[in-house]
């Protein structure tokens, strides 16, 4: 893996990915010009998964390569910021656990999957999620059930196996929400 800093344009931030050696970018951060951040591992309100969806280029002019010891120091002050959050998330979502949700996103790591509770985000395999779901299915806000399998705890996500898409949407209205 390689880790870039970009520093965009005034009023832009500053952006942070860690990238494969293909240049598909894993995690990504950037801090705000006020102040906060965005996580590529937590929903934001305005900018959804941020995730950068095209190969990055290290070679380009404006990234400036830095060290994972750099990279993973500010990551893990973003993780510790929602450590309460995923030690509730954890003590909700037990191991073996049947849990609902619905496709949020798909990120090289697998499909993302919005659980059923706040801030709490589950990963599936996307080859398996695909293998026994219709293409027509593999869209966001369709309805996943899956078995709590274990916890990514470098990007607090609960690990999802034997997922299923029963092939209806997630409604909101549905949930009282």
């Amino acid at each position: 893996m390689k880790y870039l800093k970009d520093v965009q344009e005034p009023g832009m931030g500053t952006w942070y990915f860690e990238v494969d050696h293909d240049g598909t970018a894993y995690r990504q951060m950037v801090h705000n010009d006020d102040g906060s951040w965005i996580t590529s591992n937590r929903k934001h309100e305005s900018r959804h998964f941020l995730l950068a969806e095209h190969p990055l280029d290290p070679k380009e002019p404006y990234y400036e390569e830095i060290s994972q010891a750099a990279f993973e120091e500010l990551w893990q002050k973003q993780l510790l910021g929602g450590m309460e959050d995923w030690q509730r998330i954890q003590r909700m979502f037990p191991i073996g656990a049947r849990v609902e949700g619905w496709i949020e996103a798909f990120f090289p790591q697998g499909t993302l999957i919005q659980l059923l509770e706040p801030h709490a985000v589950g990963l599936t395999d996307t080859s398996a999620l695909e293998a026994g779901t219709p293409a027509e299915w593999m869209y966001p806000r369709y309805r996943v059930v899956a078995e709590v399998a274990g916890y990514d705890e470098s990007n607090q996500w609960v690990l999802l196996a034997h997922a299923e898409v029963p092939g209806d949407q997630y409604d909101e209205a549905d949930s009282g929400k």
